[in-house]
């Protein structure tokens, strides 16, 4: 059964006043699409897209397509920002699926990370030896029968349309690259609104850091993880001291001979450093309007928290009102030490999920533990049914400020305001 409305908090088509910020999140299947809208008018789209794999369809439609009709009909086709905050399928394949309609919107800006600058010169061989990788393992996949492994890769694939209109800014809106120290004040004429961007670093020591150490997360490593893919490339190698992945300007060709000859070596451990690895390119933005901050820190695993939180966490963290969970809510996204600094009971937070085509997201302990933390302010979009899709957690009464999007009109969403 679908969660039940609370009357104090009605669609926002029905509310008697206009929340000063409103948070969207659409279940689109196992990927990312959220629409911020500021004081009723004014909106910010963060990420629309969805894995290969992991879609999810009602009444035949896919629920993407579903949740761009929506986004046509919320922001009368005006969007201040469109943000894409990585590379990922799940995170921007909507922006090539609906390139043709996007570039019929009035858009501000465009942000992406500083990996995907065309004029970087750093980015740009990045990108070459990423795409380099993603071939060699696609075949070694592909021959092994490992469907999980070939999934993270084929969500590191380019996605050529929607990149090229996002690089182009849809045909009219300027284009940020973004990186860590940045702010951007009144971006698109939004006055009263900020972002400080706390990440991707530059430093690509950071960007190659994928895992927490024991103590900064919420399930322990062991040498094989649940789904049973062990963590080392090479026998007796460590994937966080290796030069396979975090020296990712050295991947030259001999070593990609090597990879290509080695009788052991694990395509699965690569691809899914290869996945965590992208994940560290995210864009990490404090978001502020009216007073109120909101953390969108796209697929940020440990590595692109861990060039600013132990250092400033407690500043940005402490007074946050919104979390929008990393990743999915996978164990190496959201450092355990930051979740502690976020204050306690005074905030809210939505996680876009599923356990299609990873069984191990989201983590339990994790997601336990920031509903602890949020004292209940939190739902996931599986938790709205879909028939024939997999199922999250049943709701009853949905919390304090939520709203859920009634499934009769094809809303597969729900709302969180902010007064």
């Amino acid at each position: 059964m679908p969660a039940k409305k609370k009357t104090p908090n009605p669609p926002s088509s029905q509310a008697a006043k206009t929340p000063s910020i409103r948070i969207r999140m659409y279940r689109v299947g196992f990927g990312d699409c959220f629409l911020v809208t500021l004081a009723g008018t004014h909106h910010i789209l963060v990420d629309c897209g969805v894995h290969n794999t992991g879609h999810v369809k009602a009444d035949g439609e896919d629920l993407l397509q579903k949740a761009f009709e929506n986004i046509q009909q919320a922001t009368g086709r005006k969007l201040a920002i469109v943000i894409a905050t990585h590379a990922h399928q799940d995170h921007v394949s909507g922006y090539g699926t609906f390139a043709d309609q996007f570039k019929e919107f009035d858009i501000g800006e465009v942000w992406m990370p500083w990996t995907e600058d065309p004029n970087d010169a750093t980015a740009r061989q990045w990108r070459g030896k990423k795409e380099a990788l993603v071939g060699l393992l696609q075949t070694r996949l592909a021959a092994a029968g490992d469907a999980v492994a070939a999934a993270a890769v084929d969500n590191a694939t380019a996605n050529p349309a929607a990149m090229q209109a996002l690089h182009s800014g849809f045909g009219k809106a300027t284009v940020r690259y973004l990186k860590a120290g940045d702010t951007v004040d009144a971006p698109a004429g939004l006055t009263g609104f900020s972002a400080r961007i706390l990440g991707p670093p530059q430093d690509q020591s950071f960007i190659s850091k994928m895992n927490p150490p024991g103590s900064d997360h919420y399930l322990r490593m062991a040498i094989t993880a649940a789904d049973g893919h062990t963590v080392h490339p090479f026998p007796g190698w460590d994937l966080e001291e290796s030069h396979l992945l975090p020296d990712w300007l050295r991947l030259d060709a001999k070593l990609t001979g090597l990879i290509s000859a080695a009788a052991e070596f694990s395509a699965a451990a690569v691809a899914f450093s290869l996945d965590k690895m992208l994940n560290n390119t995210s864009i990490v933005a404090l978001f502020t309007f009216a007073g109120k901050h909101m953390l969108f820190p796209g697929d940020a695993q440990y590595g692109d928290w861990a060039y600013w939180y132990k250092k400033t966490g407690a500043e940005v963290l402490s007074d946050i009102c919104f979390y929008k969970v990393a990743h999915h809510g996978s164990m190496n996204a959201t450092p355990k030490g930051a979740l502690e600094e976020m204050p306690l009971g005074k905030f809210a937070a939505m996680a876009s999920t599923q356990s299609k085509p990873f069984p191990s997201i989201p983590q339990p302990n994790l997601i336990t533990a920031i509903g602890e933390r949020t004292a209940g302010a939190f739902v996931q979009s599986d938790s709205i049914p879909v028939a024939g899709a997999v199922a999250g957690p049943k709701l009853g009464t949905l919390p304090a400020g939520f709203v859920q999007g009634e499934e009769s009109q094809g809303e597969y969403w729900f709302d969180y305001s902010i007064a």
